[in-house]
């Protein structure tokens, strides 16, 4: 994985810097950034975990894409302004499956198939 393609992979998954380095990193805000900018080498283990990342949120708006056929009324996806929001609804869930799910709700309003609220 090239820098770029980490910073795109990160921007994609709408992770802040300092998220990223915590929580997929396990480093400091700096280094990140050096991977970005291609000053350090990406170890194989971040990615890994970017792209595991990304076949996870391509997996469920498959899931999502293909259960719209089967509801009754709206489509509707929550889209949680803050971790506290989203916390509140879902205890056992990281920063990380939060910015997942935004993502994810991003683009299916995008694409048209669900509102948010």
């Amino acid at each position: 994985m090239t820098n770029l393609e980490l910073q795109a992979f990160r921007r994609f998954l709408m992770l802040k810097i300092s998220e990223a380095s915590e929580y997929i990193g396990k480093t400091d805000v700096e280094t990140w950034r050096n991977w970005e900018n291609g000053t350090l080498p990406i170890p194989e283990n971040v990615a890994t975990a970017m792209k595991e990342l990304k076949n996870l949120r391509s997996e469920k708006i498959k899931l999502i894409i293909n259960s719209i056929n089967d509801r009754v009324g709206s489509n509707t996806i929550r889209y949680f302004m803050t971790y506290q929001e989203f916390k509140k609804v879902n205890p056992e869930l990281d920063v990380i499956q939060w910015r997942l799910h935004q993502s994810i709700a991003t683009e299916l309003y995008f694409r048209g198939l669900e509102k948010l609220c």
